[in-house]
């Protein structure tokens, strides 16, 4: 019931649908020339959502399972991508994206997602909004360090890039749902 009740709650947890692929089954980022590859795990938020699920999937040791899955992931640096919302990063507060593209694989969907929050200093927000501007929906290239990751039993994963650096930004296309999964955007339509 926990579950169900922890999936019901919007953009706060990572949910799938229990037929999950294995994690090599998941794309991976490549790193740009302008990075040092070694300097990128490349391990993109699909296969952490995946990683959670299985984790919380675990029927003894939850909380080592769990654990286990956060040190595997904190205090390496990622490159992904994720759609910015204006309201989501003003200049002073919070500043989170939207990480997943819900319409990327209808085989394996992602109930619901976290909310990253990226650590920028004011002028980067401003920065970064400028950057957006002309996109309808903008897609955010960046890298940065997961440095802070929280997940435990009771909570929802709540995770923080430091160090974020934007590689560039996009339009999205026809085909990304960065907002609503497939399911939901064909009975909106």
């Amino acid at each position: 019931m926990r579950s169900a009740l922890l999936c019901g709650l919007p953009l706060l947890t990572a949910c799938h649908d229990g037929n999950e692929p294995a994690p090599a089954e998941l794309a991976t980022p490549t790193p740009s020339s302008d990075m040092e590859p070694s300097a990128v795990d490349p391990r993109d938020q699909y296969t952490l959502a995946h990683e959670i699920a299985a984790a919380r999937r675990t029927q003894d040791g939850l909380e080592t399972a769990l654990a286990r899955t956060r040190a595997a992931w904190k205090d390496r640096r990622y490159r992904w991508e994720l759609a910015f919302v204006p309201e989501l990063c003003r200049a002073t507060g919070p500043c989170v994206a939207l990480p997943f593209d819900h319409a990327r694989d209808d085989r394996h969907p992602i109930r619901q997602g976290w909310l990253p929050r990226l650590q920028l200093d004011s002028e980067q927000r401003k920065a970064l909004a400028e950057r957006c501007r002309a996109h309808r929906r903008c897609v955010l290239d960046v890298s940065g360090r997961l440095a802070q990751f929280e997940l435990s039993v009771e909570a929802p994963p709540s995770l923080t890039l430091a160090e974020v650096r934007v590689h560039g930004t996009r339009n999205s296309t026809r085909t990304e749902s960065w907002v609503m999964g497939a399911r939901s955007r064909a009975r909106a339509g």
